[in-house]
This record gives C-alpha cells, structure tokens and sequence, in this order.
C-alpha cells in the first residue's frame, strides 16, 4: 500500500497524470441500495461459462459462440462483455469500465475506446441500442445486461455427419429412396438439441456418396466426432434399414441396429434410430423430443415415394430437376394433403425457381402458399419459416416481416444450415453485412464442403465489397464444383469489380455455357461486353435477352444491368422501372449491388430506393 501511494504522489508531481486518474475508484456496479463491488472484484460465485440467448460465453478461454460456433470478439469487447456478465441485471458505470479495461497510466481517448469496444460487442450479439435485446445504456452513466444468464457448464457443440445410406436395392432407380432417407435422418437428428448437436448438411454429407475415404479422413474433413453410416434395402411395401454409429476419435463402432418395417413406419425407424444416436453420444433432448417422438405418424407409402422422389431432383440444382422436383412434390400433396415436409420442399422449390425461370408473380405466390400450408401443419418447421421469410424479402418487400421470419427458422433450429443462408440474405440485403457474413459463416460450418454455402458466403462477401475474400470464397467453391454456374458468375461479378474484367468475361462465358437457357449469367455478360468496350457483342446479347423473353422468363433487371454499362440511363431506368412492376427479386439487393453503382448518383435511383422503403 505505501508502494502504491508513493508512486500516485510520483505521476501527479511529475504531471504525468492528472487527479483524477489516481483518485480511489469509484464503484464499478451502482445497484442502489445494494454495496458497491470494486472494478476488480469477482463475485464468489461467479460461473466461468456463461448462456444467454444462443450465446455461451467462456471467461476462461475469452471465447464467445453462437450455436457452437465461435464469434469473432476480441480484446477489450470481450472485456466489456465479461463485466457485464459478472453482475447480469445491475448498472455497470462508464467510470468502472474505463478502470477495468485502461490502467491509470495509460494515456489514451479512453471515451471514444469505449464506445468503440461496445459497438463492435453490440454487432457481434446482432444487438443495437435502440432496441436491446442484450445490453441496455443507462444515459450518462453506463450499461446493463438485461437478458437472462444461466450457467452453461463446460459442455461444447458435438459435431455429427450422416453419410449417404447405401442403397442395397438391385435396382438402381431406388437411389432416390436412400438419398431421400439419408436427408431426413439429418433433419430428424438436427432437430434433437442444435444448441449441443450440430449435424452436417445434406449437400456437405452427399460428397461421400460411395466414397473410398476412410473414416478418419472423412470425420477430419468436416471436423466431426460422431459419424452415422448405414444401409438400406427397400421392396414394394417394407425396407430393411441397418445403421450404426462410429467414434471419429478412434473409429469405435458404439452400436449397430437392423430394422425390418413397413414403408408406412418409415419416420418410426428414423425417430428410433435418432434417439438411440442421442443415447449412445450422451445427448441431452430438447423438452418435448420424447413426447413428439411417441406422436410420429405413419405415412402413405405412395406420398412418401413422391415426396423423396421430389426433393431427389430438387437437389439437382437445375431447371430440367426444378421442373420435375416439383410436379413429383405436387402429386404428393395430391395423395396425403397434411405431410408438412412436402410443402417445404415445394415452398423452397418455387422460391429458387423465380426469378430464375418463372416469373415472380408466379412463383413468389406459390412459395408462399406452400411454406403456409407446411406451417399450418407444423409451425416449428424452421426452414418453413425461413422460405416465407424470404418470400417477403424477395416479392412482398416487407422488410418487417422478412426478418421475423427469418430470425424465427434460426431460432428454431440454430441447426439449419438453410436457416442460417437465407437469414443471410436478409441481412446482406438490409446492407448489415457484418450479421450476413457472420450467418453465412455459420451455415458453411454446418455445410463445409458444399459449393452451394461456399458461393453464397462468396456472394455476400461480393455485396459487401470485400472483394478480395468473396474472390477467395468463390475459388473455393468452383474448385469443390466446377460445374456449379452460379459459383462462377458471383466470381465473374466480384472480378469485374476488381477491374479484372478479362477474367471476368471467362467466367461470365463458363457460366453461360453450363446453364445455356439462364437469363441471369447472360446478363452479366452482356454488361462485361459493354464495360470492355465490345458494344456490338453487348448489344447482340440485349437482343437475345429480348428474344428469349418471348418464350421464357426473362427479368428486366438483367437488361438494365447492360443498359447501365452502356451509359443508357433512360432505357436502364425504364427496365429498372418494368422490374419494380413485376416485383423482381432482383430488386431486394437495390441498395447494396455494385453492377448498380453507375446509377447511384442519379435522383431517380434514389426515388426508387424511396419507393422500396429500406429501413435506414
């Protein structure tokens, strides 16, 4: 103590500080009536693992995560958090908070630090001042931590793939049956406990399709600890199932089980089977898996056939699979009207085909019939949730309801590689790309080796304009599928923006030649003509465009793009102006696509972006 005081009566002599940084602390904690806490002082029960929300928080390690993934926080947000958490509910002062995170001998704008450090913790808790969720500001004198905290133990996410379920059918044709099998296992298993249980996605687990890849190299691959493999063989009315779970670790087999059902009991196996994975890996169920679990349903054989057959083309990813996905689905629903999985499948179904190959009027009200019809069958159908979300982002430009929606499927299963995508777009859409990035992220967690979650994080990091790690994203997407068109017209877009425009075109041009009838990547490569200078080849592609719109859907917002390259305001104006009335998805990224930029100077677009009503 004498050592102390000796040296705090050194810097005010020296003037080396003034007064005020060496008078005794003031209390960190004001709660009233309650005896002030020191800045320094840890509460004798304080936890070491802290859940809020979908948030656990380590003091220990200095880690955050959401839904078991870890969120970038670092140095003096952390610190800020962690006070916060030591005493959730009561006043921590702006004067305690500068003597925790800055010494008295450290000389810097302390005031601005702070408010610096707690922007960047409000944005990584996708939480804001005006409405908090999380930390609440006290005017002039400091913040609260205003949600609930429990003691999250020392337990972390468990990491788990479903590998394709071999078909043992003679028949090849029966590969949808297993494919079909294999997604709804990894939904039924998602749906366990996503806050302990992360499941690998259907299009990560289909990469191991018939694969020679040992286990170990698998489990390493998508970073997993427990993996699900099996086997099925189905006839005209039963299927004989086999599944087994396996250690990552040391590539235990912990237990194995053969099932001979009725096609009708098919969901019965899957619940079985879900719940012995759960038991085997020490698996605490969310409240209400069991009691839903001795509810499940049996299911018309013929419906069931349909729907898996479906969603089998769906997963195609192409017009020609769309088309045929979806009259499979339609003759599902025509056989047993209340299979909620069926309308999701079908909601998904037309919410990526508008714009794309149907018109929006078309295929928006569609979409959003089916995701209602699945809701009101099942309304913790998360991905339901997440599709009707989209269909107010894309058509209904209700940026209200978009986000509840979307917000509401990542709540619902923070496992939902899906969710998290399209909650995404929202975000990117609303130009919160830090939120965006940070979901897209997520999702390539849960999906890691599917070409499809890489070009979307691709994408969004594209509309961010961080086009150095969109052009590495997109890279990596192309490399896991080079046939993936859409993968290489985002890294068409993103390099022509970085002024790389050759290349651009070899991607525009590889992204046309794989999806031919697409109106999308034609565009862009009729505006990559017109900003090299090639107004001829330019010009040929608006024709086209114009003659493929007699027969096929083509948006208005892929010629204003080449109309805007051209210097044409007036004609990029007027197309822009014919997208507004058909309500073209396209127009959701008004306020943050860069092909757009040459307009952005112009009242027009401004009134146009005023008629959207993006929230500020």
């Amino acid at each position: 103590m004498l050592n102390l005081t000796l040296r705090r009566k050194s810097l005010l002599e020296n003037g080396l500080v003034g007064k005020a940084a060496i008078e005794p602390r003031p209390p960190m904690i004001d709660s009233g009536n309650r005896k002030a806490r020191d800045v320094m002082e840890f509460p004798a029960d304080s936890k070491q693992t802290i859940r809020f929300g979908p948030y656990v928080v380590d003091l220990r390690t200095g880690e955050l995560r959401k839904k078991g993934l870890k969120v970038r926080l670092q140095g003096k947000s952390f610190q800020i958090l962690a006070a916060l958490l030591e005493h959730p509910g009561e006043l921590v002062t702006r004067e305690g908070l500068r003597q925790r995170l800055w010494s008295c001998d450290t000389f810097v704008d302390w005031d601005n630090g702070l408010n610096t450090a707690l922007t960047k913790l409000r944005e990584a808790l996708n939480d804001s001042a005006e409405n908090p969720r999380y930390i609440e500001t006290i005017p002039k004198r400091g913040y609260r931590f205003v949600a609930p905290v429990r003691d999250a133990g020392s337990h972390r996410l468990i990491m788990l793939v479903v590998l394709p379920f071999e078909n043992l059918s003679d028949d090849t044709e029966q590969e949808y049956f297993s494919d079909g099998l294999t997604e709804e296992m990894i939904t039924r298993l998602a749906g366990l406990n996503p806050e302990r249980l992360g499941v690998i996605a259907r299009t990560s687990s289909m990469r191991y399709k018939k694969t020679n890849k040992r286990i170990s190299e698998i489990a390493r691959e998508l970073n997993v600890d427990w993996v699900l493999e099996g086997s099925v063989r189905r006839g005209a009315e039963r299927a004989r199932i086999t599944a087994q779970i396996i250690r990552a670790e040391d590539q235990c087999h912990l237990w194995a089980q053969s099932y001979d059902r009725d096609l009708r009991d098919i969901l019965l196996v899957q619940t079985e089977v879900a719940l012995a994975v759960a038991q085997e890996i020490r698996l605490k169920l969310e409240p209400g898996v069991q009691i839903k679990s001795k509810n499940e349903r049996r299911v018309n054989r013929d419906a069931h056939h349909l729907s898996l057959m479906g969603r089998y083309h769906i997963a195609k990813f192409s017009q020609a699979g769309f088309t045929k996905g979806i009259e499979y689905l339609q003759r599902s629903i025509e056989i047993e009207p209340d299979f909620a999985p069926t309308y999701d499948g079908l909601a998904f179904s037309y919410l990526l085909a508008s714009g794309w190959f149907l018109p929006p009027s078309e295929a928006m009200l569609k979409a959003k019939d089916a995701a209602m019809n699945a809701l009101a069958i099942d309304d913790g159908l998360a991905e339901a949730h997440a599709s009707l979300g989209i269909v107010h982002l894309r058509y209904d430009w209700d940026w209200q309801a978009a986000e509840r929606e979307c917000r509401r499927a990542v709540e619902l299963n923070t496992g939902s590689a899906r969710a998290n995508e399209l909650y995404g777009w929202y975000l990117a859409a609303m130009g919160r790309f830090d939120e965006a990035i940070a979901e897209e992220r997520r999702a390539l967690e849960l999906d890691p080796v599917s070409p499809v979650a890489n070009t979307l994080l691709g994408h969004v990091l594209y509309l961010a304009r961080r086009y150095d790690q969109a052009v590495e994203q997109l890279e990596k997407a192309v490399e896991l599928d080079r046939n993936y068109w859409f993968a290489h017209h985002i890294l068409g877009l993103t390099k022509q923006q970085q002024g790389k425009i050759l290349e651009a075109l070899e991607e525009f041009k590889e992204a046309t030649r794989l999806e031919p009838v697409g109106s999308e990547a034609k565009g862009a490569l009729g505006q990559a003509y017109a900003v090299l200078g090639e107004y001829g080849e330019a010009r040929k592609i608006l024709e086209e465009l114009r003659d493929w719109a007699k027969r096929n859907y083509v948006s208005p917002f892929n010629l204003a793009r080449i109309y805007a390259a051209l210097g044409e305001e007036d004609q990029a104006f007027a197309c822009l102006e014919q997208a507004y009335r058909e309500r073209s998805f396209f127009l959701s990224w008004f306020k943050v696509e860069p092909a757009l930029d040459p307009l952005r100077r112009e009242p027009r677009f401004e009134a146009m972006l005023r008629r959207l009503s993006f929230p500020v």
